[in-house]
């Protein structure tokens, strides 16, 4: 399954953290496509490619359009998506993320979380660890890092939507929708923070998202030492 994130021409120097971390937590074989507009001006690792949507016009609500375009053109089912300041901290749980992808096969499911972002809102539970959203849950809709039916985010997204608009507007359409919303109670497949809060460029946040717990120091001052940061 492809891992899709979305960046922007003021946060795309956030690629190279990303893109350092990922593959320090999850796997160098794993296939990542970057989907912005200017180029990065420095050199992907192996396993990350580069697709520009065109020329940015620097507002915020382009930021749909690029991506209803761009997942109109691809045949992917499924794909996992993120956005750039969303950063893998912690080892990927490959059990866990193998658990989730067996429910991809229900054709009524659109949004698999792959964070603890799910069982935070009002859900239950369907299995063992598996937990489903109600279907008038807040956030049913996120950017949170998560596996999506690419019909289904096709239906969600909206031209001239910024990702707030996504997460509020969309998950207001998708109230009682049909769709199931998935994800796990605990033992989470990725662990994740936001990098950037309100705006700040000038100190990376790496506390781990709703956990209170941050990257390691060690790994901090790795990224420091090459330059990444």
């Amino acid at each position: 399954m492809k891992f899709y994130v979305s960046t922007a021409d003021k946060y795309v120097h956030l690629i190279k953290p990303f893109s350092f971390l990922f593959n320090k937590f999850w796997a160098e074989d794993q296939e990542v496509v970057v989907l912005g507009y200017k180029a990065p001006d420095f050199e992907l690792p192996h396993n990350f490619s580069f697709v520009s949507m065109g020329k940015s016009e620097n507002n915020p609500s382009e930021w749909s359009n690029g991506l209803i375009d761009y997942f109109s053109s691809i045949d992917d089912e499924w794909f996992i998506y993120a956005t750039e300041d969303m950063f893998v901290v912690n080892p990927i749980d490959f059990q866990s993320l193998e658990k989730l992808k067996e429910y991809t096969k229900d054709q009524k499911v659109g949004r698999i979380g792959l964070t603890n972002d799910v069982c935070r809102k009002t859900c239950f539970n369907v299995t063992g660890n598996v937990v489903e959203m109600t279907q008038d849950s807040q956030y049913r809709i996120s950017c949170i890092t998560s596996m999506w039916n690419r019909e289904y985010m096709l239906k969600i997204l909206k031209r001239n939507m910024t990702p707030w608009e996504f997460e509020v507007n969309g998950t207001s359409a998708s109230h009682n929708d049909g769709y199931r919303i998935l994800g796990l109670n605990s033992d989470f497949a990725v662990r994740m923070c936001l990098a950037i809060r309100r705006g700040n460029f000038d100190s990376l946040d790496f506390k781990f998202d709703n956990e209170d717990r941050s990257l390691d120091e060690k790994v901090i001052n790795e990224m420091k030492e090459k330059g990444i940061i």
